[in-house]
């Protein structure tokens, strides 16, 4: 039997832990009292060289006043001509967070286009255009525990100039934390429904006065056990250490480690409906739809889930999915003199999933002879089975649970052991100037970038033959959860080397004119990317190294009508090298375009009151070309062909809105909401089905709130309550049957904690519920919302 995957680098992660502690220790041990030649900063505070960390001393409650992820310098929100969403720490621990997602899902636009099936659950649909996040500007995991996190930004729209590579709908940027010079330890622990519990411990403790600084966060989870059967166990390790060499130099190292463990998987989705022919003489109905287009690859008989409980799941017991991410950061910043700053990072990442899985993702359903044409003899012929599958698929796209009508419903019961795993390495060096004159202030940044990885995958699939015994959905007798196959012994499907370099030059300017009421920010990347496929099972179909060359501008700027308002205006591009070889029905018509994108946005920002009042108004147009669409279909003999082709365009145009809110000084509100229309207005010939349908994960309606108030009152003094919704409205379940929508949703939460002192220490007891009316939802079309469920989390800081 194939062995599990190992820990990555176990070795190296334990010798490097080891002689972090051991540093530590030593350093601690053999430090003397000195008098400090600056003060501490207070918590959340850098000590030196801000320049290109966020600054949070700034911060409101939920009012987030600078950001870095926009122009790679700290720049005040306020100033940036671009719609920008920032979370701070308050935030993300009263909303009770436990993952990215459930913090993103408050800014606007932003929704889940997770496909989890083996690259995580961390991939969101930004105005429309699926993007992974990044992690201190760097590539991001594929699950992301908000244990290390302090602060997470959203920047909107086409980024390519700082960030690469990235669609055009924006990108999240997640800050972790680090280091600082005052002595602190917080201890959490959390206890809740769905037997979930959770311990997290966050020691930040100074070595050498304000010298080396150390901070270590670490969680270890058990999930919720809400699918039967289904257990996930994670665990997250976050040492930092910085050293401020003098008081021009500081070095920053910091070590992430992610682990989780499901025995077996809870599924990311429950099974599809798919309308297939008439069983044959074995009974087994096949898997393939009876509806598919031979053309263009619609499916009208592929609907939405299939009606089971709400705990099903249909792995076997000893299925399982072990996912490792591991990654390290070494920052070098340097104050040159008066005026420039540098900064040299370099990143390394790694990640291994491994993914045993029993069953097929969809249940085939014959068609109920009460859908038979009036007349129809039996046996009834193929022309007419059709037309009744046509008939009774139009009803099932409205009701669903007519699906319990068919003759015969079947899940298939496929082995499979799907392992991906792969590397990379980052080298950036950025040069960040400061220069006021005459009433003028210009922060010109410019950055070299080199990244190289390399990405693996491997399939062993059981040919059909080989399959278990099918599941009678009609009949849970036959839900046998017991099965157990040896991964080893299935044949290799799939096995692919995917290699990638980007190499990039960019220069931005953030300037500021006639007293800070004109602010300007422009500037350009060229990009030189390349990436080849490499099919290690038939060296034929690799395909050959694609390079591609790019220039992307940003420009923005903005005009304050008062010190408290400013209108402003923005361009930006995008793009996305193609490793991949174009072809139209099995024959190759050439090397795959870059996907690119531009987009335009106009907006009204205000900071009323002392920053009381803080909102963000943007209307935006994105245009996304070259998107490949990949389908198979029939060619005039039958015969299954497959193409890969370009020349479309999908075009995202919408309002969004965003307000942070604070009445008083206890009480903080939070609104965001947006209107957008994500079509598909342009494709290939004899694609044209296509034209005006919504791509996947793409939503119309999003709406949030969450407000939080501190009572102030002597007799309840340290008591809060909070609360507020997230609404989506329906979604685009799945390319293939572009009439597909998931059903709008509307998940209230709610908390309610008491902070107090206990001499020194610093004591809170928070109760999080959250989808309080414990509705059954479904993020994206992989994935499966989480039960009605309530937390009690204790936690003690000194």
């Amino acid at each position: 039997m194939t062995p599990r995957i190992p820990v990555v680098f176990t070795r190296a992660r334990a010798a490097g832990c080891c002689c972090l502690a051991l540093f530590a220790l030593s350093a601690q041990a053999q430090t003397t009292p000195t008098t400090p030649t600056a003060a501490p900063a207070p918590v959340g505070e850098t000590v030196v060289l801000p320049t290109f960390s966020v600054s949070t001393n700034k911060d409101s409650g939920y009012r987030a006043a600078n950001s870095v992820s926009a122009t790679r310098v700290d720049t005040a929100i306020k100033d940036l001509p671009f719609a920008i969403s920032a979370f701070t720490e308050q935030f993300i621990t009263d909303v009770g967070a436990r993952d990215l997602f459930d913090v993103v899902q408050y800014a606007p636009s932003v929704t889940s286009a997770g496909k989890e099936f083996n690259s995580g659950n961390s991939v969101y649909a930004i105005r429309g255009f699926d993007q992974a996040p990044q992690h201190n500007g760097f590539v991001g995991e594929g699950y992301v525990d908000t244990a290390t996190i302090e602060r997470v930004e959203v920047v909107k729209g086409p980024s390519s100039l700082l960030y690469g590579q990235v669609a055009p709908g924006g990108t999240v940027n997640y800050i972790t934390k680090r280091a600082h010079a005052k002595a602190r330890t917080s201890i959490n622990a959390q206890f809740g429904t769905h037997n979930f519990w959770r311990t997290g411990l966050d020691v930040n403790q100074p070595l050498v006065g304000d010298k080396l600084l150390f901070r270590f966060n670490g969680v270890y989870e058990n999930g919720l056990e809400f699918l039967n059967p289904g257990a996930q166990k994670t665990r997250v390790l976050a040492p930092t250490l910085t050293w401020n060499i003098s008081d021009r130099v500081a070095l920053t190292v910091d070590y992430q480690w992610f682990r989780r463990r499901e025995n077996p998987p809870q599924a990311q989705l429950k099974p599809n409906v798919e309308i297939v022919g008439l069983p044959p003489a074995s009974g087994i109905l096949s898997a393939s739809g009876l509806l598919i287009n031979p053309l263009n690859n619609i499916d009208p008989g592929f609907l939405t889930y299939y009606p089971l409980p709400r705990d099903f799941n249909y792995v076997s017991r000893s299925d399982y999915r072990d996912s490792d991410y591991e990654s390290v950061n070494a920052e070098l910043t340097a104050r040159l003199n008066d005026h420039w700053t540098a900064r040299a990072n370099f990143n390394w990442n790694t990640r291994r999933v491994a993914h045993k899985l029993t069953g097929l993702g969809a249940v085939s359903i014959t068609v109920p002879t009460s859908y038979y044409p009036t007349g129809a003899t039996l046996p009834i012929s193929a022309a007419n089975y059709r037309l009744a599958a046509i008939a009774y698929a139009e009803d099932l796209l409205t009701n669903i649970d007519l699906a319990l009508l068919a003759p015969q419903a079947q899940l298939g019961r496929r082995k499979r052991l799907q392992e991906d795993w792969g590397f990379g390495r980052t080298s950036q060096l950025e040069f960040a100037g400061s220069y006021v004159t005459h009433g003028v202030k210009l922060k010109p940044l410019v950055g070299f970038f080199y990244n190289e990885s390399v990405s693996r995958g491997l399939l062993r699939s059981s040919p059909t033959a080989s399959f278990f015994p099918v599941w009678d959905m009609k009949n849970p007798a036959t839900w046998n959860y017991d099965t157990d196959f040896d991964p080893g012994a299935q044949p290799i499907t799939t096995n692919s080397r995917s290699p990638g370099r980007n190499s990039a030059a960019y220069a931005i300017m953030n300037a500021s004119f006639l007293e800070d009421r004109l602010n300007v920010v422009a500037g350009a990347r060229y990009n030189k990317s390349s990436g080849a496929t490499d099919n290690l099972l038939n060296p034929a179909a690799s395909v050959a190294k694609v390079s591609a060359k790019k220039i992307t501008p940003q420009a923005g700027m903005g005009w304050k009508i008062t010190r408290d308002m400013m209108i402003y205006a923005s361009y930006s591009q995008s793009y996305v090298n193609n490793a991949a070889a174009l072809q139209r029905a099995n024959v190759p018509i050439g090397p795959a375009k870059p996907t690119t994108a531009e987009g335009y946005e106009l907006g009204l920002k205000t900071d009323f009151l002392g920053g009381r009042v803080s909102s963000t108004v943007a209307i935006f147009q994105i245009d996304q070309k070259d998107r490949i669409l990949r389908f198979n279909s029939f060619n005039s003999s039958g015969v299954t062909v497959t193409n890969s082709l370009q020349d479309t365009i999908d075009r995202s145009k919408g309002i969004e809105a965003e307000l942070t809110w604070s009445p008083v000084d206890n009480w903080q509100v939070y609104l965001s909401g947006a209107m957008n229309d994500i079509r598909v207005i342009q494709v290939p010939p004899g694609m044209e089905a296509f034209i005006g349908s919504h791509p996947e994960a793409t939503v119309k309606a999003l709406f949030n709130l969450w407000t939080r108030y501190s009572f102030t009152q002597d007799a309840v003094k340290g008591l809060w309550v909070g609360g507020g919704f997230n609404h989506t409205g329906r979604k685009a379940q799945r390319t293939n049957n572009p009439r597909l929508f998931l059903p709008a949703d509307t998940l209230w939460n709610s908390a309610i904690g008491y902070d107090w002192k206990r001499g020194d220490r610093d004591m809170s007891v928070v109760v999080n519920w959250q989808n309080m009316e414990d509705i059954e939802y479904y993020p994206a079309n992989q994935q499966r919302g989480l039960p009605g469920r309530a937390t009690v989390s204790f936690t003690t800081r000194f």
